[in-house]
């Protein structure tokens, strides 16, 4: 069973004897050679460089052997085609965010081919490079996120700009959310077309909701997202931060994978996903401390999930910039010696 194939068998919730293992923000931030791609380009000239991004893409594969890359890319494009201004620096700018109700009905729909081509021209690059061996995943941002950073959040900064646009005018924000959750089915499955075994959804900001709060601005959407790229026979995973109070509701959107938040505790996570595929929930600061900490916690996680069918080894988060790279290669090497049977 070569990588791909161990990866899709997991995410399919098959149990396996080896678990496949790749982490997010993988491809980039703590790579010395992705730094010195990135001497070369500006963040936006690099992700639009469909060689350049499907070389930084392949690199984490390259040097650890993860059973899946995800494309180098960044959720805040899908933004630009609806009439935003999108620069990078170095992170995403926006202008104007989302105040008043009567910027909803300027804002454009478009079609994905057209107007971010150049990811799937990155897929179809990375597919080069990595061949058939390695599982491609594509990515998108969910809905309520990218509200968030239209109304003005930045960081963890500017949550009370989304309140008071989705309070104040609860008719519009209903409007975008649907808008951006119609050009992001679009945008995935563009990227699905390009030839990515399956795509994951990040829906970083909805864990700053309550329960109740995250059923009206932030399930639909990610519901009606989920249910088209399924439609199709393709493979999703739901992801949210700070997922823990969430959970029940995220598992009844009927993902192919639930992707854990390292505050949920895995014997929680296995009896609400009620058998479906897991991924995760590896403390991403856990891999600032010694190798020997690092693999004693890998071992922990792979135990408590030895029997389950249908699990992916990967971070609770994004992997930080300076996560050392022995540390990577700790829990790489640990999670490969790990034996299921």
């Amino acid at each position: 069973m070569n990588s791909r194939e161990l990866f899709l068998a997991n995410a399919n919730g098959e149990h396996t004897t080896k678990t496949p293992i790749w982490l997010m923000r993988q491809a980039g931030r703590f790579l010395p050679e992705y730094r010195q791609v990135r001497e070369k380009y500006t963040f936006e000239a690099l992700a639009k460089s469909p060689k350049a991004a499907a070389e930084v893409t392949a690199q984490p594969v390259e040097r650890f052997g993860f059973d899946a890359a995800i494309i180098f890319s960044d959720i805040m494009f899908v933004l630009e085609p609806i009439g935003i201004n999108l620069t990078f620096d170095p992170g995403p700018k926006l202008s104007p965010f989302l105040e008043t109700a009567d910027q909803v009905d300027g804002y454009q729909r478009y079609n994905a081919t057209e107007k971010l081509g150049f990811v799937a021209d990155v897929v179809s690059e990375t597919r080069k490079l990595v061949g058939n061996e390695k599982a491609v995943l594509g990515f998108a941002g969910a809905p309520f996120t990218i509200l968030c950073y239209l109304c003005g959040l930045r960081g963890a900064k500017g949550m009370d700009k989304v309140y008071q646009f989705i309070l104040n005018h609860p008719e519009a924000a209903h409007k975008v959310l649907d808008l951006l959750a119609d050009v992001t089915i679009d945008y995935l499955k563009m990227q699905l077309d390009a030839g990515v075994d399956g795509v994951q959804i990040f829906d970083t900001w909805a864990g700053d909701l309550t329960c109740e709060e995250f059923k009206i601005w932030a399930k639909p959407y990610q519901a009606k997202i989920i249910k088209a790229i399924k439609a199709d026979g393709h493979l999703i995973v739901a992801y949210a931060r700070n997922n823990y109070h969430l959970f029940d509701e995220i598992c009844s959107l009927d993902a192919s994978v639930y992707g854990l938040d390292w505050r949920v505790p895995l014997s929680y996570a296995k009896a609400a996903a009620n058998g479906a595929p897991l991924q995760g929930n590896f403390n991403p600061h856990q891999l600032l401390g010694s190798a020997a900490s690092v693999v004693a916690e890998t071992t922990k996680i792979l135990n408590e999930m030895k029997d389950y069918s249908g699990y992916i080894f990967n971070l609770g988060h994004g992997i930080l910039p300076n996560t050392p790279i022995e540390n990577v290669q700790a829990m790489v090497d640990t999670v490969r010696n790990f034996d299921r049977t």
